[in-house]
């Protein structure tokens, strides 16, 4: 049998290739020969580059940034060690997007912290105590975050950042209902993010009184320091 050609390697079609292909698309951008199994997945167009997020999001927050790499998460997604290159150009461009992903998580879960909150002030501490608990729960993800420039000013008190504004609105409601005491708001939310981003920094950073802690003993710590903070530490 003549071999048959094409843009990429030739092959002689017989019985004993008959099983191999060649492929190519925009997520496979060189020809190459693929044994064809029944692990051999294929995606849309755009659906892959969510597949890839999703699949470095989870390695980053079982095994940390450091088991990122392109080859992996091919590998992962079972796809050509090429295709990621189609959607993250490099490793940083991929781990910006995992950072951006895991900022709307931790958003997200504040947001939800806050819904059957009665008052003002419950609402402030049910922020603090997501916060917190995210951190326990995803050390890696949380540190990716603040170590990401384009999505930490989120969480860390920018003048103008639309949840800081939401947060001082919030400890003024406080204060016009006699929840929350009348000082500088300004200066409450400060103290506020003091203790509770020191407090989640010295759990991803397994300080060693905290290293072990559990999702569940990282929420009763943060309830018992917010309340410290809402009582004070002077008897008088």
């Amino acid at each position: 049998m003549a071999p048959w050609h094409s843009a990429g390697p030739s092959f002689r079609v017989s019985a004993a290739n008959i099983s191999l292909c060649t492929e190519v698309s925009v997520d496979n951008i060189f020809w190459y020969p693929r044994a064809v199994s029944g692990e051999q997945k294929s995606y849309h167009h755009g659906s892959l580059r969510e597949v890839l997020l999703e699949k470095a999001f989870g390695l980053v927050d079982s095994e940390g940034v450091e088991a990122i790499s392109m080859r992996a998460l091919a590998r992962e997604a079972g796809v050509s060690s090429a295709a990621p290159f189609r959607h993250f150009p490099d490793k940083q461009v991929l781990l910006d997007a995992v950072a951006e992903k895991a900022a709307s998580e931790l958003e997200r879960k504040l947001d939800v912290a806050t819904e059957e909150c009665s008052d003002a002030l419950t609402q402030f501490r049910a922020m603090s105590v997501a916060y917190v608990r995210f951190a326990a729960e995803h050390p890696a993800l949380f540190d990716l975050i603040h170590s990401t420039d384009s999505v930490s000013a989120r969480f860390l008190g920018e003048v103008k950042d639309e949840r800081r504004l939401k947060l001082i609105a919030l400890i003024i409601e406080g204060q016009n209902g006699g929840l929350i005491p009348d000082t500088d708001p300004e200066l409450i939310a400060l103290t506020s993010e003091a203790l509770t981003h020191g407090l989640a920094r010295m759990i991803v950073d397994r300080h060693p009184r905290l290293r072990t802690l559990s999702s569940e003993e990282a929420r009763q710590l943060a309830l018992a320091a917010t309340h410290l903070l809402q009582t004070g530490i002077g008897l008088s």
